[in-house]
């Protein structure tokens, strides 16, 4: 018997055993145990996740009681805050309209969003509680920066899980299968291409490669047009070569008037390369139309088809999701090899897909 595997599961547990007790201390004006506590319980929610990876004991179970544990005592300590007359009722708003949404996400398609810009918000707004009760101990001690920041972190939040909850349709086994097969169909011939493989060693935003951003804007582009029933082919090419400039821009030392840098002249300079290599059966107007537009407002050319729109918001949300994780900070400074980067990546989805499919083949059982 392995205890190790247990061991997520049961400081998940603690927390929830915690719960009811921090919110009597909150009621009872025990401020300074209950800040005690609620540190412990914040560190035990950083600590059971890494535990359950390390160990192999990640389950749809222990993810369940996490997320249970997490809001119930979220939204416990801030309707004391409230009570309390503090400033968080709008942070209690947010906090169950995003708990609202997960819910819906998860009984309507089976989905349950787990997003680094929710994991990070869960961790400010954590921060933010145990110093609105340090507010209620220390006299004149002010929160107000914090709740601003918190409010602004659930709002990105909050957009993020309604786009994540909107691009993820609810699959069978069959679909599932089917739908990558469909994508990589229409891709495929791009994908091969040498000039296409050389942008694994191209940097994009803090060195992740520019063939790891268009693929996934690619894909992603591809499910919302079909579930929306937008041109889903023209999307996953466009998608693709958006970014599909001819030289790396990251680390080019050459001084350039503001209006030729590479935000506001990539988008042209990539749909005619693109055009050069691939032909117009490939870049059809259509793509040559999205492509050029996808760089809006930097650029002056508005898009005029819900494709053009739909590629211009989802290239700016990736580039958003991708910077505000904590890795890519970490990689500001610390820089690695782009091409076992990608490697990595690939590794990473293989096994997400892999485990995808093992959950749906024990739920059809």
């Amino acid at each position: 018997m392995n205890i190790k595997k247990y061991i997520p599961n049961i400081l998940t547990s603690l927390r929830l055993i915690l719960t009811p007790i921090i919110i009597y201390l909150g009621l009872t004006d025990h401020y300074k145990v209950l800040i005690g506590l609620a540190i412990v319980t914040a560190l035990t929610d950083s600590v059971d996740g890494y535990l359950a990876r390390k160990f192999d004991a990640t389950s749809e179970l222990g993810a369940k009681l996490d997320a249970i544990a997490d809001k119930s005592l979220a939204i416990g300590l801030l309707i004391i805050l409230i009570i309390k007359k503090t400033s968080f009722f709008y942070v209690l708003v947010l906090e169950c309209l995003i708990g609202l949404l997960n819910l819906y996400f998860y009984f309507k398609k089976g989905i349950a969003a787990s997003l680094l810009v929710g994991k990070f918000k869960t961790w400010i707004i954590f921060i933010t509680i145990i110093l609105g009760f340090v507010g209620l101990v220390v006299p004149h001690f002010n929160v107000d920066i914090f709740i601003y920041v918190t409010v602004f972190l659930q709002i990105i939040t909050l957009l993020s899980y309604l786009y994540y909850g909107l691009k993820t349709k609810k699959l069978k086994k069959k679909d599932f299968g089917n739908e990558y097969l469909e994508y990589y169909q229409i891709v495929e011939p791009i994908l091969l291409e040498a000039e296409m493989q050389k942008r694994k060693t191209y940097a994009h935003h803090i060195n992740e490669s520019v063939y790891a951003h268009v693929l996934r804007v690619s894909y992603d582009c591809y499910r919302i047009g079909k579930r929306f029933h937008m041109d889903y082919k023209s999307l996953a090419i466009a998608g693709l070569l958006h970014d599909f400039y001819e030289h790396p821009w990251q680390g080019n030392k050459e001084k350039k008037p503001f209006l030729q840098k590479h935000a506001f002249t990539h988008a042209k300079e990539a749909a005619v390369n693109a055009k050069r290599i691939f032909g117009e059966n490939v870049v059809t107007p259509k793509v040559e139309e999205i492509m050029i537009t996808h760089m809006f407002p930097v650029n002056k050319r508005i898009p005029r088809s819900k494709e053009a729109w739909l590629i211009t918001l989802v290239d700016k949300a990736d580039s958003i999701d991708f910077i505000m994780h904590p890795i890519a900070l970490y990689k500001i400074f610390f820089r690695k090899d782009l091409q076992q980067e990608h490697e990595k990546m690939i590794k990473k989805i293989k096994r997400s897909i892999n485990t995808k499919i093992k959950k749906m083949e024990k739920k059809e059982k």
